[in-house]
């Protein structure tokens, strides 16, 4: 009996019927290649069943509960079916049972069966069927228990094979931005570096980069070679990957291009979405103001530098021919207007330092994560999300700040801030700091209100100094408060950085609905944030397709090649990430059940064939290492019985088989209703 459960890492919604028609060919891919997987492992145990002469009543897909099913078929001894429950399959052979409280009758209808020979049956158990499976011997149970995880690893071989004898659309290991406080950015990576060594593998590509930080060592960490093309430099350095997410990250956004997405699903927002004429999906910026941008990292260098001026952008854009034959490419020159940074008014509270990058303006003066800033030139240090367009306008210059440690004890100390042409991600997880990138620091920011400025859209709604921001909810327009949205905010959950980043990326008239305390008493208010007059949003509301480059096998030998290294790589993952998840080093809230692995392998299978192939090498990986823990009621539970019984020379009381195998049974249904809850949203993944 083999249940899929996966680990994060509905096919139909709320649009119905036109989605299933506009994407039945992704529905029926993804819906072939979980039910391939399924099918491989129960043809393993079927096919060695069936040679060590087992008879095999059924096999089945789904299970047939209740004897409920969409289909079967009887040809032979053996019913062929499709169950109604697809969360997994079963091939039932006489005198098998995995459901501990019809084992024991089970057994007795193998014992009782009108098959029994006159004379005596050669072997362990002569009382059995000698068709039954515990009338084999005891090497050829364990052949036929292990045939299913086998048969997933050789057709995880083959599958990664095919999809590299296709070509596969992988994502380059260039960094488009760092988490603020991360691994990466403690170590001072930034936008445009290019990791082009990971350990020992030279040239990886991002889900290299993946792989290693899950199998990786949280403790020795992860050694990294990184060129910066801006200079050419290259150098190695260590990164130990954090865990506060609830899996092992450093903290680094995958590589963007310089093309607008061809399917732009909510339409461009902020200054993008009102450029003249019109960006559309498939555009690809080329220059801006007329200078040339090769890269991501060029271009947002360029909108850094302009970020309170209108630029003209040059794209290029493939032209719609007939009968959706791409057409001559056009150059277009659009005026894209600056972006005002949205604001409520509040001047919340920056909390201690939690971060300083390496080779900072900050590391260099010396300041250390836990001193709280004080003041900035005898002043106080004031709106903390202000405090780096402040800085910007004194680069090089000696600013002198106060701190203040754990113990209340101050020092001064003069800082030199830096030109910055870079971005750091503030949206990457809950309780992600504020960047002060001109200094090199990580502030978190308390939702406590120090001031309110005079006029403002919070000092409109009645925000007072004093209050305490608990909760928010982004509400679009149009759209009611979802209850379920809501974001927490506390000194443990500083996360109004996520916040005010988001609201930059929004329809205009976006509004928070934000829950204060003050003085004991709760009350509700609603600000709709307004455009500052000296704050720009950099890269304006801009998004763009990841770069990919086509990994390719040229012989069969290299795709086979590829194929294993992958298929390995795959069981490694599984088996670091049940590692860590023991050592609590990984959230069990990152599991996914049925429904995730069906969204997984959808968005999979809308990237291509071979991408789909490369997600069912993943998930055949990933059946095998599950199914062979030492669980009862799982292969690998039968697995350490037998291996008792090989040493002791006979089987475990059936006692105590009955008692693990309800506990085994408990513990996988226990997992079920976790990992549905997960993908229902009933339990929160966070």
């Amino acid at each position: 009996m083999e249940f899929l459960t996966g680990f994060a890492c509905p096919l139909v919604g709320a649009t119905g019927l036109a989605w299933f028609l506009e994407n039945w060919w992704v529905v029926l891919q993804v819906a072939g290649g979980l039910g391939f997987v399924i099918f491989v492992h129960e043809l393993g145990h079927f096919l060695v069943a069936k040679a060590c002469g087992v008879k095999c009543e059924k096999f089945f897909l789904g299970f047939d509960i209740g004897g409920l099913k969409l289909a079967s078929l009887k040809w032979g001894e053996t019913e062929y079916g499709i169950g109604v429950l697809p969360l997994g399959g079963y091939v039932k052979m006489l005198g098998q049972d995995d459901n501990p409280a019809a084992a024991a009758n089970e057994a007795q209808r193998a014992r009782m069966s009108g098959d029994l020979p006159a004379e005596p049956v050669d072997g362990p158990h002569p009382s059995w069927d000698p068709r039954s499976y515990p009338a084999q011997s005891v090497p050829k149970r364990m052949a036929i228990i292990s045939a299913g995880v086998i048969m997933n690893v050789i057709f995880a071989v083959l599958m990664a094979a095919l999809a590299y004898g296709i070509g596969v659309r992988e994502m380059t290991c260039a960094l488009s931005s760092v988490r603020t406080g991360g691994a990466a950015w403690r170590a001072g990576l930034r936008t445009g570096d290019e990791i082009v060594a990971i350990g020992g593998r030279k040239d990886p590509i991002f889900n290299d980069l993946r792989h290693g930080v899950t199998v990786g060592s949280v403790a020795r960490g992860i050694d990294f070679t990184v060129r910066r093309p801006g200079d050419g430099s290259e150098r190695t350095v260590t990164l130990k990957p954090d865990t506060d997410l609830g899996a092992p990250t450093i903290g680094v956004t995958s590589p963007y291009s310089l093309t607008l997405p061809a399917k732009l699903s909510r339409g461009l927002t902020g200054a993008a979405g009102l450029a003249t004429p019109a960006l559309e999906g498939g555009d690809t910026i080329r220059a801006i103001d007329g200078t040339p941008v090769a890269s991501y990292a060029e271009l947002l260098a360029r909108l850094l530098e302009k970020a309170d001026a209108a630029v003209t952008l040059k794209v290029e854009r493939a032209g719609k021919g007939a009968g959706g034959v791409a057409g001559p490419t056009t150059t277009l020159s659009i005026e894209l207007p600056p972006q005002p940074r949205l604001t409520t008014g509040m001047v919340l509270t920056p909390l201690a330092i939690k971060a300083v990058q390496d080779d900072s303006p900050a590391a260099a003066a010396g300041i250390r994560p836990g001193e709280r800033l004080v003041s900035v030139d005898g002043a106080p240090v004031g709106d903390p999300f202000t405090l780096d367009d402040r800085l910007r306008g004194r680069i090089g210059e000696a600013v002198a700040m106060t701190l203040a440690d754990a113990s209340g004890a101050t020092r001064t100390i003069d800082v030199r801030p830096r030109a910055v042409t870079w971005r750091d991600d503030e949206t990457a997880g809950i309780g992600s700091p504020l960047s002060i990138p001109s200094l090199g620091l990580a502030i978190p920011v308390d939702a406590l209100v120090a001031a309110v400025d005079a006029g403002s859209a919070a000092d409109k709604a009645g925000v007072k100094a004093g209050d305490r921001v608990v909760q928010a909810t982004i509400v679009e327009p149009g759209e009611k408060p979802d209850p379920k949205a809501a974001l927490e905010f506390s000194e443990r959950e500083p996360n109004w950085p996520i916040i005010a980043s988001l609201l930059q990326q929004l329809p205009t008239g976006t509004a928070l609905v934000l829950k204060i305390e003050s003085d004991g008493a709760a009350r509700e208010v609603t600000v709709t944030p307004e455009a500052a007059a000296d704050r720009f949003v950099a890269d304006r509301g801009l998004v763009f397709e990841p770069v990919y480059t086509t990994v390719k096998a040229g012989s069969i030998a290299g795709a086979l090649r590829r194929g294993f290294q992958k298929a390995g790589e795959d069981l490694s993952m599984v088996y670091g990430f049940l590692g860590k998840l023991t050592r609590q080093q990984i959230s069990p809230r990152l599991l996914g059940g049925p429904i995730e692995i069906a969204k997984q392998a959808g968005r999979s299978a809308s990237e291509g064939f071979g991408r789909l192939l490369l997600f069912l090498t993943m998930l055949s990986a990933n059946l095998a290492v599950v199914n062979f823990l030492p669980i009862p009621v799982l292969d690998g539970g039968h697995m350490v019985f037998l291996a008792y019984e090989l040493v002791r020379g006979k089987p475990p009381s059936e006692g105590v088989v009955g008692v693990l195998s309800y506990l085994g049974l408990g513990l996988i249904l226990f997992l079920m209703f976790f990992v549905f809850g997960l993908d229902l949203g009933l339990i929160p993944r966070r």
